[in-house]
């Protein structure tokens, strides 16, 4: 159904338009400002790895990247976004997993991390579903300057 490949500059036009509100941009991109910059969100990614966005039938239904990486140990996963159009279809367990392989197999770890945002309930099921465990949190300032709990979690990619 879904296919993978790494992304490309001109993706990003694209990409920056699937957060639909302050909100979501905050949750792939907290760093950024909304509506999301097609420039920053390719920039960001030249600082990562495995910058990786997932197609259907040639149009992109999701985009995310890997981060911080510690040789032979850990990484992060970030930038996680799914097309509008295709939430709820499966498109986001794809490319997590998928995101999960290519750090155990291109990046040689043997834990994936991530940070999910204790308001975006719909990622942090998603995140346990797969199989992601909660180790830690953080306090972190939303959009509106509130406060809110970063969950952090892992999850061993042998």
């Amino acid at each position: 159904m879904f296919s993978y490949r790494d992304s490309k500059k001109e993706d990003f036009d694209y990409i920056s338009k699937f957060p639909q509100n302050k909100t979501e941009l905050f949750y792939m991109f907290p760093k950024g400002l909304y509506p999301a910059d097609p420039e920053q969100l390719y920039q960001t990614s030249q600082t990562r790895q495995l910058a990786t966005v997932i197609e259907y039938e040639e149009e992109i239904v999701g985009y995310c990247n890997l981060y911080g990486l510690v040789e032979g140990e850990h990484c992060w996963l970030g930038n996680v976004i799914i097309n509008p159009r295709f939430r709820g279809q499966g498109a986001g367990e794809y490319l997590v997993n998928l995101m999960l392989e290519r750090a155990r197999n291109e990046l040689n770890v043997k834990e994936l991390r991530l940070v999910c945002h204790n308001i975006n309930t719909k990622a942090l099921l998603l995140y346990y579903k797969i199989g992601f465990k909660p180790y830690d949190m953080k306090i972190i300032s939303d959009p509106d300057n509130n406060q809110i709990a970063g969950i952090i979690m892992r999850m061993e990619v042998d």
